[in-house]
């Protein structure tokens, strides 16, 4: 134990690396004037891995160093129901379409994601790795994890999944004239996960919680149906 707990406080000091990746981050995606091209996440990402890399530091440690931070994920993303709840009276109204998008978007996305895996011939283990990219980082891991898949391709994947989410929604709803907050979120967390729902909650706070929503509703639905999907797409 004592060897344990030695080892977790010299390599305590990769949790400020972290947060002083994201504290970078953070700054300039600010003075872009929240630029997504510029998200916190592909400034501070790069700068971390870089030092790692330099550093010759294995993920492993790393990853063992910020456990506080992979643990906070759960209870942030259940946090986030707080906001969902002052919306709920506008739910059952609503449940249809909401559910229909839900479970569309959800199996749309994973479909395309791994019927380009086969068409481009990956292997199986980075398809695993790939299959939940569409939800949130949490269960992404939860999932992957069971596929048998790679943590840290799929931690990559959904990172560049809600940046290009954000992005490309972004052109959507200026195209197709969506301005309704409630259905701009509700995409934004379908496709782009805990990305989106930040983005969302900087739209509004309506806007955030229906965010919050359709990131909740699609994780638990592609746990559901993605273990039997793969299996039809496996080599």
């Amino acid at each position: 134990m004592l060897q344990q707990w030695q080892q977790i406080t010299a390599s305590s000091w990769l949790l400020g690396l972290s947060l002083a990746g994201f504290t970078i981050g953070l700054w300039v995606y600010r003075r872009s004037d929240n630029n997504p091209f510029l998200h916190p996440l592909l400034i501070g990402t790069p700068i971390i891995a870089s030092f790692l890399y330099l550093s010759n530091i294995n993920f492993e440690l790393y990853y063992q160093a910020n456990g506080a931070l992979s643990w906070l994920l759960g209870p942030t993303t259940v946090a986030l129901a707080v906001p969902l709840s002052k919306e709920l009276r506008q739910l059952p109204a609503l449940m249809r379409p909401v559910s229909l998008c839900v479970l569309l978007g959800g199996f749309v996305a994973a479909v395309l994601a791994l019927s380009l895996a086969v068409l481009f011939n990956i292997s199986d283990e980075v398809l695993l790795s790939i299959a939940a990219k569409s939800v949130t980082t949490p269960i992404a891991m939860g999932i992957t994890q069971q596929l048998g898949g790679l943590l840290t391709l799929i931690t990559l994947v959904v990172l560049l999944t809600g940046i290009v989410g954000i992005v490309v929604t972004n052109i959507i709803f200026k195209r197709t004239g969506i301005v309704d907050e409630r259905w701009q979120g509700l995409i934004l967390g379908i496709a782009s996960h805990a990305i989106g729902t930040a983005r969302a909650f900087e739209i509004s706070p309506r806007c955030g919680a229906f965010s919050t929503l359709g990131m909740g509703l699609n994780g638990i639905w592609t746990s559901v149906f993605l273990p039997s999907l793969v299996a039809l797409f496996l080599h």
